[in-house]
């Protein structure tokens, strides 16, 4: 986890162009238990970008897993 934080980290500073922490200091993981949490943590990923401000909708979001299914 740590050379994949790392390296993304990297790359999302240099898009962003700017420079020091870019993720929290410790990962978060649980076990799913059913479809409805499945359904909540797929939208909560799904609108990063959005609330990230990089796009109005999750569907512009050109490097979403989504749009490659």
């Amino acid at each position: 986890m740590k050379s994949l934080k790392g390296f993304t980290a990297r790359e999302a500073n240099k898009a962003l162009h700017r420079q020091g922490a870019f993720w929290e200091t410790e990962s978060y993981d649980h076990w799913v238990r059913d479809d409805a949490e499945l359904d909540r943590i797929v939208t909560y990923v799904l609108n990063n970008p959005v609330k990230a401000g990089f796009v109005r909708h999750w569907q512009d979001w050109p490097h979403s897993y989504w749009n490659k299914m």
